[in-house]
């Protein structure tokens, strides 16, 4: 995994970043709000929360307003991207950030919930295994991890018909040649694995309840409770 190349193409558009997400992902609303919605029928409230490739804290910020008294620690590769996420949340004194790489360990321990949005599918298979290795240690029992993120399609062709979807969408969503072009640069990172894989690679590393708990094209949402 090409660590430096991540952090800079996200440092790149870090200013941007918000202002284009429902351009890029068509459904937003129910990929960031309605899938998280489910925390509340698991647990009414979780103490220590950590989101992994927190960004401009999009995530985290939908998960407080269901857990507003929770510790939130933010880690990214990306500075530029935190600082974003230290004005959203400026002024509350539950939030943590750390510009790191969670791959070699996470920074916490003994959390209840581990969160991830559109971060784990750059990273390449190894470093995937190793990471969900290290969630699973890192949670408490009863701990919860939730991932948000893109996936390949079993099919090829049909994986390829999502694609041309997709292309489109972003095609009529306002952004110019430019925003688009760099959005493609950025892809050329992605290593998406099947929600399939996903989900052996999380039973793999201990968990025993896993569930793909939303779907739409590309764009899936995993729960995994240990």
């Amino acid at each position: 995994m090409n660590i430096n190349k991540i952090k800079e193409q996200f440092n790149i558009i870090a200013q941007k970043y918000d202002d284009h997400r429902k351009c890029f992902i068509p459904c937003f609303d129910d990929f960031y709000k309605k899938s998280v919605s489910l925390l509340k029928c698991y647990k009414n409230n979780f103490r220590n929360v950590v989101d992994l490739g927190a960004g401009t804290g999009l995530l985290t910020m939908e998960i407080y307003r269901l857990y507003n008294n929770a510790h939130y620690t933010l880690v990214d590769i990306s500075n530029d991207m935190l600082e974003i996420a230290k004005e959203r949340f400026n002024g509350l004194n539950n939030f943590e950030f750390i510009e790191k790489n969670y791959v070699e360990n996470i920074p916490v321990k003994n959390c209840d919930l581990i969160c991830s949005a559109l971060s784990i599918h750059h990273l390449e298979n190894k470093d995937k295994i190793k990471l969900y290795k290290n969630i699973y240690k890192t949670l408490g029992d009863g701990g919860c991890f939730i991932n948000l993120d893109q996936f390949i399609g079993i099919s090829e062709k049909i994986n390829n018909l999502y694609n041309e979807w997709w292309y489109n969408f972003i095609d009529n969503s306002g952004i110019n040649a430019e925003e688009k072009t760099a959005w493609i640069e950025r892809k050329k990172l992605d290593n998406e694995n099947t929600i399939k894989e996903t989900m052996e690679l999380l039973k793999g590393s201990g968990f025993g309840n896993i569930e793909c708990i939303y779907n739409f094209m590309k764009f899936g949402v995993i729960m995994a409770i240990k």
